[in-house]
């Protein structure tokens, strides 16, 4: 599992280094740290280890192919996602349209989120981390802990 958020930069090259506590967390070991990519839902990439992914493939696949809606998941999904491997110095090229897509230019976090790990742009983090504070205090008033 996958935990905890690193501050890091994105290299000339599209490259940000995914440290070794995330790396370490792999089942493969940090040899071997391959990740499939996609675009986030809520502007971030997201990396899949390669088990995670094919839990989210056969999950999209299982949606019936009649529906519009699920066709279009699927076609987006799949068609976003990129192959990556962690160099010896746990560097991971991500695509320049995912960059992209997800608002990153250089300033970067890259967050453990349990089965998968998101890396973000610095700014877009923050503000979402300030309105998750916000709501977490409005949902405390309605449910007491």
């Amino acid at each position: 599992m996958f935990y905890g958020e690193y501050p890091s930069t994105v290299d000339s090259k599209g490259r940000v280094i995914i440290t070794a506590k995330l790396r370490d967390a792999l089942p493969e070991g940090e040899e071997a740290a391959r990740f499939v990519m996609r675009l986030g839902e809520d502007g971030c990439v997201t990396l899949y280890t390669p088990d995670r992914w094919r839990e989210v493939e056969e999950d999209v696949n299982r949606a019936p192919q009649g529906s519009k809606l699920a066709r279009r998941r699927r076609r987006f999904m799949f068609s976003q996602a990129r192959l990556g491997q962690c160099d010896r110095q746990g560097r991971l090229r991500i695509a320049d349209e995912l960059l992209g897509g997800a608002g990153i230019e250089r300033e970067v976090v890259v967050v453990g989120v349990s089965d998968q790990i998101e890396v973000w742009d610095r700014g877009r983090w923050e503000a979402f981390k300030a309105e998750m504070l916000a709501e977490s205090e409005n949902d405390a008033e309605h449910y007491p802990q």
